[in-house]
């Protein structure tokens, strides 16, 4: 009997152990690991977009330089030479350099973790900040129709749960005339070990850690629901190769456009 009593607390502790372990594990994820996520992206990405931004500054600047003419739909900005510009997922705030002096900025940004690393770039700027909103993309309720002169979204749509209701919410808020500048990376084309490699890491890794999907075809999307706007220009290209950088080397393919309402 005491040998089989051995036998049966052996087997609950070789059971019962690991299953504890993987049931508080998984109440510790469920709980906090959104939280973890969200603190570790910020942190890669504020740390990445430093050497990425500074390899994009020349064709980023050409990309953003017509909006120092675009005028506003507001009269009042409109003779003071300013504007009201909207970025969905401002990050770091990596896009300052690029928007006319003294813009009127609001910010959706769905990670936290990036407010504070945000506001600490804003303060070096001359860029005046209206509001720093913790939302969605797909969902920006307290942006008001019609009141955004400009929209700006970088390597964002990659991440946003749904691109066209993304662009619904884009073309909302923009006021009559208003552009939406997009700059994202997407799929390469079919046939490529870029394809390729792009899909196999998005279904299995890429979106857990980084909550972003390499094969997403953003200019088709922006193509397939040009409705919603009266005009778009855009064109892929392949950003310039960062020696050294594996992870810039997946996302080699870019679009860059804007969107008129």
């Amino acid at each position: 009997m005491a040998t089989a009593d051995v036998t049966v607390q052996r087997v609950l502790h070789f059971c019962m152990v690991p299953t504890l372990l993987i049931c508080l594990m998984f109440i510790f994820i469920k709980k906090f690991g959104s939280s973890i996520k969200d603190r570790l992206i910020s942190a890669f990405w504020n740390h990445a977009m430093v050497k990425y931004h500074t390899a994009m500054r020349d064709i980023k600047k050409i990309h953003f330089n017509p909006m120092n003419y675009h005028k506003s739909a507001d009269l009042y900005l409109r003779n003071k030479g300013l504007l009201r510009i909207l970025e969905i997922g401002a990050g770091s705030g990596a896009n300052f350099e690029f928007f006319p002096p003294n813009s009127k900025l609001t910010v959706v940004e769905p990670n936290a973790f990036f407010e504070p690393l945000f506001y600490k770039r804003q303060q070096k700027s001359d860029i005046k900040m209206e509001k720093f909103l913790l939302s969605h993309a797909e969902d920006m309720k307290e942006v008001a129709d019609n009141s955004m002169d400009v929209v700006v979204s970088t390597l964002v749509l990659c991440s946003v749960k749904n691109v066209k209701q993304t662009l619904k919410e884009v073309q909302r808020v923009l006021a009559p005339g208003g552009k939406f500048y997009y700059w994202e990376h997407v799929h390469d084309v079919p046939g490529t070990w870029l394809h390729f490699l792009q899909n196999l890491l998005t279904y299995t890794i890429w979106d857990l850690c980084f909550g972003c999907h390499l094969n997403r075809n953003i200019d088709h999307v922006v193509e397939e629901n040009k409705t919603l706007f009266s005009h778009i220009d855009q064109e892929r290209f392949d950003i310039p190769l960062m020696n050294g950088s594996f992870a810039w080397k997946l996302v080699r393919v870019h679009v860059m456009g804007v969107a008129t309402k």
